[in-house]
This record gives C-alpha cells, structure tokens and sequence, in this order.
C-alpha cells in the first residue's frame, strides 16, 4: 500500500476511535481530565484515557499579578483558598453584626438627674470662719445633753495617770503653808516678746534654738509639772503686760493652762504678786482692787498667797496695812513680800502682824549659787517662821553649768562670739565651780544609780507605785538642789517642756553635806 494512502487510513481511524470514544464517555458519565497513572485500573482500559494518552491536552496557565505564569492547579488552590477566607470573612461580619443588634438592643442606662434647687442667695446665712472659744467645763456641765452623746468618747481618751509623790512630805515646814516638793516656777517670762515669747506661728530650728517658746509649749509644760507633784506657780499682772491686749499676758496664759489640764491632775498652787502699776500707789484699797482683779482675771475665787514687794519709798506701817487688808478681803489665803534681806526689817513685819492677830508667811528674794549674796536670810527665815522663796536661782543661767568658759554658747551653735549671753571673762572666773558641778552631777548619778532599789522600797508602802526617779543628772539640776539644801524653794523659770523636764529631774534626790560644802568652797574660790 502506498504511503499517502497508509497516513489518510491512519487518519481515518483515528477519527473513526475518536467519535467511538467521545460516544462510549458520555454513555459512561466520565470526565476526568488527564492522564491515567494507574494502568492497571479499569479507568485505564477506556478509550477515552487511551486517546489521551495518544494525544494530551495542553495544561493551561494563568498570569499572576507578577506577570508569572501559574499552573491551573495553583489557581484551583488559590481559589480555594479565597473562598475559605471569604467564608471566614462573612462569618466574622455576622458576628459583629450579632453583637451590634445586641448593643442596640441594650437600654441606656439612665443617669439620675440632680434636683435643681432655687437658691435665694439674699436669704443664705452668713458662714463664720472664726475658731471658737475654749471654755473649761464646770461641775454643771457635765449633765448637759452634749456630753450625753460624747460619753463613748470620753470613755476612750486618754488619762494621765501618773501617782504624785511628794518627795518632801516629811519636810519640817516653817508654817502651816505646806508646799509639795518644796519646788516651785515663775511665769516671768510668759507673754514677754523680750524674753523670748512668741504670740503665734511656726518656731524654726534656729529660733528652739535661741529658745523661742509660744502658748503651747506653756500648756505641755503645765501639764507635765503637775503631773510630776510641782504644783506651785507664781505669776504676777506685770509679767507680760505688753501681750495684755491681746490677751496673752501671764495671767490669761496661767488661766487658759488651768482651764485645760486635765482633771486627773492636781490643781495649781496660785502665787500671786503685785503688780508694778498698784505698787506706785501703796494703799490698802489699791492693794486689795489689784488683788481682786487678778482674781477675776484668773477665774478663781482665791489664791493661796499673795505678795507684796518691800520698798524704802514706803514705811513698814503702810506695807503691813496693805498685807492686812488682803487677808480680810478674802481673795487670798496667805501673804508674803518681797524684797527683804535684813533680819531687823523682816522681823518688824512679823510682829506688826502678830499685833494684828496675822502672820506673815513668806519672804521672796534671790539668790543663787553664783549669787549667795542674801544666803543669811534662810537661817532668818526659819527663826521666824518664813518660807524662803528664791527668785532667779539660776542666776539668769550663769548657775547652771551650761555656760561655761569652754562652751561660751551653751551649745547654741547659731550663735556668734558677740551674741553669747555672758562674756568669756565672767565664764573665766567660774572654771572652779564649773568643774566641781561637773564633779558632783557623776557623783549623784553613780549614787542614785546604787540607792533606786532601797528608796522604791522606802516610799513604795506609804506613797503607792514607785515613784520614777531621774538618774541623768545635769549641773542644772545641781544648781536648784543646792537652792533646796540651803533651806529655800526655788521658783525656776520654765518656759518649755524642755524645761519642765529638766526641773523633774530635780526630783526625788538630795545633796549631801559633804557635796554641798564643796559647792560652797568653789564659789568661796570664785570670790562671788
């Protein structure tokens, strides 16, 4: 057979197994498209795969965005993958369409609106700023129905409950005038803007270090006094005049410290001198209006002793009249002076009293152990019956050992060479006494230290609780020991509670002979 006539016969066939096979596929419902790998199936024995197998499709490609052509498989896949995020896509809009439906169909919480209240500015009361008045409780108040509602209250403050002791009950005294601890302070100072006082206000570090003091420093210092049995306090209408107006004198600072102690503490022992504006007119009837107002001023009925001082200006007759007249106003319980340093013009006094049936009950002046100038006059007082009171007896602070010529200062580092309170020449002199100060305050600490047991247990059955008794002791507390040794009380200038602190600590402890000589020999020493 020829060649052109074997290739159209090819041909022919071809077409001829080509319309079989298009035939018997869709008979059989097949449409797979490509070529048979598995030629042992039944799928491999049809026509169709047969033809294929003889002539493949061409595998068609797309074009990516990168212009790479992509086989139809990876479109498929892509496809594919498309849809499932489409999928996802829709499932995630629906649920935040679920939750917006639920958000809208939530209701607004409503927020309660405030009244609106018509204010009638004209008619509003008037708002007082000013700090009320403290006034001290009396015996009538304690039913009144405020304090029915704050009985828990009171309940819950807290209470000093500290024992006073009396370390000097046994001291055979000069009269019927008992004074506790034979102890005592001076107001002199208080409402003296000169002497350190100040009204009101913040005190800085330099100015506690100049010894500033302000009204509550004097009531702590009240408080603690009293707490620890000294109980006496002398004031006068001339000690911080300057503050009268604004009623922070010594008086209204004494009456206020009064109003507000405690009740479980005892009450002060009020001496009351006389001032310099009645002093200029010496008679009976200003003495005793003097008297009377500062009575009212201090809110008391009475005081326990009043004082007059001694001038040559007046006779003896004149200041014994004015004392009588004190007595029979009934504003005070005893009387004294002031002043007198002789025996002849003290014993006068006494027994012009005596001739008016009255006695005389005191006699205030100064001394100190730097100053020993009038130290004949304790022997002259206990002959007639005269408590000795001692003014200044730290002698404006030369006595107490502070200053001294290595510490010119007193510790007060803020202070300059000029602005020291005594010069280095005075300071000088006194290096003996200054060191035999020094000496003794061991001395008595080391005694003190040894002793405690025997004298808790001394005043433990007739006193109560052991009394605590300072082992810490300074020259300051040596300086007012000696004053108490020598037969005086001390009336000490306290001003802060620094300083009642350190007058405590006079407490409880005495000077023996032997120590009280030596003091004596170093101030012979200092020819003073």
């Amino acid at each position: 057979m020829p060649s052109s006539c074997r290739f159209s016969f090819v041909i022919t066939v071809a077409v001829v197994l080509a319309t079989f096979c298009s035939q018997v596929d869709s008979f059989s419902g097949s449409g797979t498209v490509g070529c048979c790998h598995n030629i042992g199936s039944r799928s491999a024995l049809r026509p169709s795969s047969i033809c294929r197998t003889l002539f493949p499709l061409p595998i068609h490609r797309k074009i990516d965005g990168n212009n790479r052509l992509q086989s139809s498989k990876d479109s498929s896949d892509n496809n594919n993958k498309n849809s499932e995020e489409d999928e996802i896509s829709k499932l995630i809009g629906r649920r935040s369409q679920i939750k917006r439906k639920k958000k809208e169909a939530e209701p607004e919480a409503q927020v309660p609106l405030e009244p609106v209240v018509d204010l009638d500015l004209d008619k509003l009361p008037e708002f007082k700023t000013e700090r009320p008045v403290r006034r001290a409780k009396q015996d009538g108040d304690e039913n009144s129905p405020s304090d029915e509602g704050s009985s828990k209250d009171k309940d819950n403050k807290s209470k000093i409950d500290v024992p006073i002791i009396d370390f000097k009950a046994d001291f055979e005294d000069e009269n019927e005038f008992h004074i506790t601890n034979r102890l005592g302070v001076t107001t002199n100072c208080w409402g003296d803007t000169r002497r350190n006082f100040v009204a009101s206000g913040k005190l800085t570090k330099r100015m506690l270090k100049e010894g500033k003091f302000v009204p509550g420093d004097l009531q702590l210092a009240h408080n603690k006094l009293l707490a620890a049995g000294i109980t006496l306090l002398e004031t006068s209408p001339a000690y911080g005049k300057m503050s009268k107006n604004i009623q922070l004198s010594a008086e209204h600072i004494v009456k206020r410290c009064i109003e507000e102690s405690p009740k479980e503490l005892p009450e002060s022992v009020i001496v009351e001198s006389l001032g310099t504006s009645a002093w200029l007119k010496l008679t009976p009837s200003r003495v005793v209006q003097s008297l009377y107002d500062s009575v009212e001023l201090l809110g008391t009925s009475s005081v326990e002793l009043f004082q007059v001082p001694k001038s040559f200006l007046y006779p003896t007759s004149l200041l014994v009249s004015a004392l009588a007249a004190a007595i029979e106003s009934g504003y005070c319980n005893h009387v004294g002076v002031q002043g007198v340093t002789s025996r002849p013009a003290l014993a006068k006094i006494c027994n012009q009293l005596e001739a008016r049936e009255m006695s005389l009950t005191s006699n205030a002046f100064e001394f100190s152990l730097t100053n020993p100038r009038a130290i004949a006059m304790f022997d002259v007082c206990k002959e007639l019956n005269v408590i000795p009171l001692v003014l200044n007896p730290l002698d404006n602070g030369l006595a107490s050992g502070v200053y001294t010529a290595a510490n010119p200062s007193g510790g007060q580092t803020s202070l300059t060479s000029k602005d020291n309170k005594f010069s280095f020449k005075q300071l000088e002199k006194l290096q003996p006494l200054h060191s035999i100060q020094e000496s003794i305050a061991e001395r008595v600490k080391t005694r003190i230290r040894r002793d405690m047991r025997q004298m808790q247990d001394r005043y433990k059955p007739r006193y109560g609780p052991p009394p605590k008794i300072n082992t810490d002791i300074t020259t300051t507390q040596v300086a007012i020991n000696y004053v108490i040794a020598k037969g005086g009380v001390p009336l000490v200038e306290v001003n802060s509670p620094k300083d009642a602190e350190e007058v405590i600590g006079s407490l409880g402890w005495t000077l023996t002979e032997e120590e009280v000589d030596r003091l004596d020999t170093a101030a012979a020493l200092c020819k003073l």
